[in-house]
């Protein structure tokens, strides 16, 4: 049964791969969940049996990555904050946390954009929250591209190298996005205690 929906994957690739990978890409980055980055991998696996040409996938995974997030970034500057600031105690968060984290994402924004690309859960929402954080346009442009840039080719690349077995390549970027979110997660978690203690140095 595999075997079969990989032999019918492969042919549907070969003829519709790259129009995949934009729409894939761009939905994704807008906010809506999409398998961006197992389909980079698969389209890594397929470049390697000559199916589909890594570069012009690659391409079309930046273009795609780079206007979702741009189209994401408008949702949330557009109507976002607006939406979250009259919302925000329903979510449990007081008028003072909202303002803290939107102080902390901005001082930190442009490696939190590039970084998140590379984070499942965080990729689909980092423009959203860049327009929701009225974060600079031309910063938030130089990180959405920079970061499309990295993922898109580290994504493609890493299913070419290391394609000799999809199922294999699958669990290892499964353990990758665990131990990235980990990380991010206690880079966050850092961030916030110091800006706590920088705030109030006589307290502890």
């Amino acid at each position: 049964m595999a075997h079969h929906l990989f032999i019918h994957l492969s042919h549907f690739f070969a003829r519709y791969g790259y129009w995949t990978i934009l729409g894939a890409t761009f939905l994704e980055n807008t906010g809506i969940p999409a398998p961006g980055a197992t389909l980079m991998l698969f389209v890594g696996f397929m470049a390697r049996t000559g199916k589909l040409h890594l570069e012009w996938a690659v391409l079309a995974a930046i273009a795609g990555a780079t206007l979702g997030e741009c189209t994401g970034f408008l949702i949330g500057r557009l109507g976002g904050e607006a939406l979250l600031e009259r919302h925000h105690r329903k979510l449990f968060i007081s008028s003072h946390g909202y303002e803290r984290a939107r102080a902390i994402f901005l001082k930190h924004a442009g490696w939190a954009i590039v970084v998140a690309r590379f984070i499942s859960g965080f990729r689909e929402i980092a423009g959203i929250l860049a327009g929701v954080f009225l974060m600079p346009l031309s910063s938030f442009m130089l990180s959405n591209v920079l970061g499309a840039i990295l993922w898109s080719v580290s994504m493609g690349c890493l299913g070419y190298f290391l394609g000799k077995s999809w199922r294999h390549l699958f669990h290892l970027f499964a353990r990758i996005n665990v131990i990235a979110l980990i990380v991010f997660t206690g880079v966050i978690a850092l961030l916030v205690l110091w800006s706590r203690i920088h705030r109030h140095p006589g307290r502890g």
